[in-house]
């Protein structure tokens, strides 16, 4: 019987996924990256492997008939010159090195590659089995989003675009304007923290916004939030959120919809038009 093999990071979207998968009846196979995946895989067959074992992560996903790969959940990438390839990795590890610009979006299309044309897996977006966690479009919670929080958005897109674009980050944030932050390889979590470390807080103004990189593939490294993403922008003081209508998760979407409700932080789904 084929199985869908998922190449899992950090985070619940793994374990959502495999779930989601499993509820259809098709089989799963787990190759879980060490300081990343969720201990929670375990229930399903799994490996775990370093990041530059991914000579054992092919050999492991054909002897368990993968097909299909999703790769899922985030993942602190070391810099490639430090992955220690392993011997099925070698090929990956020297076209990693020549790549001019090293930011997710050139290492996952490299990645892609060298599992779909080198190795003959077929690479699917999660949404094939998630589709219930994506983004919808317009208001998802929240009132009526008023002007200046709209041009705050609008602010936000266009540093979106621009920061993506250079392969930089996804997200950033806009209060009364002015870029307050701006996202790198660390992640959304990360710049978030980081602004709370600065004691910086807003009284329900400015908006967190996540937007797929203009040069991604759009099969991996969607933007997402979770609870984290949740309790941090609470924090902080933000007014609400917008994400990419179709093009973006939920992790934890019920719970992540009560918190926003409770806590009125609005979470607006931005269409694929007006982008």
């Amino acid at each position: 019987m084929m199985k869908v093999g998922l190449i899992a990071g950090d985070g619940s979207f793994p374990l959502e996924v495999a779930d989601s998968i499993s509820q259809k009846n098709r089989g799963v196979f787990i190759v879980a990256l060490k300081d990343a995946a969720s201990k929670d895989v375990e229930r399903y067959p799994h490996i775990w492997i370093r990041m530059g074992q991914i000579g054992k992560a092919i050999q492991f996903l054909k002897e368990n008939n993968c097909e299909e790969l999703i790769l899922i959940g985030g993942v602190k990438k070391p810099n490639v010159w430090l992955l220690k390839p392993d011997f099925g990795a070698l090929k990956l590890f020297f076209k990693l090195i020549m790549l001019p610009v090293k930011g997710d979006a050139s290492i996952l299309k490299t990645l892609i590659n060298f599992l779909e044309i080198d190795n003959k897996f077929k690479v699917v977006g999660a949404e094939k089995y998630i589709s219930h966690l994506l983004m919808s479009e317009g208001l998802l919670v929240g009132e009526k989003i008023d002007e200046k929080t709209q041009i705050d958005i609008d602010v936000a897109i266009a540093n979106c675009k621009n920061i993506g674009s250079k392969d930089i980050g996804q997200a950033c944030i806009v209060v009364d304007k002015e870029i307050i932050a701006s996202e790198d390889e660390s992640g959304t979590d990360k710049m978030l923290k980081d602004i709370i470390s600065k004691k910086i807080r807003f009284n329900k103004k400015g908006v967190l916004v996540k937007l797929v990189k203009p040069i991604q593939d759009r099969r991996v490294d969607l933007p997402a939030i979770g609870m984290q993403t949740m309790r941090l922008v609470k924090e902080i003081g933000l007014c609400g959120i917008a994400l990419e209508n179709r093009s973006s998760f939920i992790s934890d979407k019920n719970q992540v919809i009560k918190f926003a409700s409770a806590n009125n932080i609005f979470i607006y789904g931005l269409s694929n038009e007006n982008l």
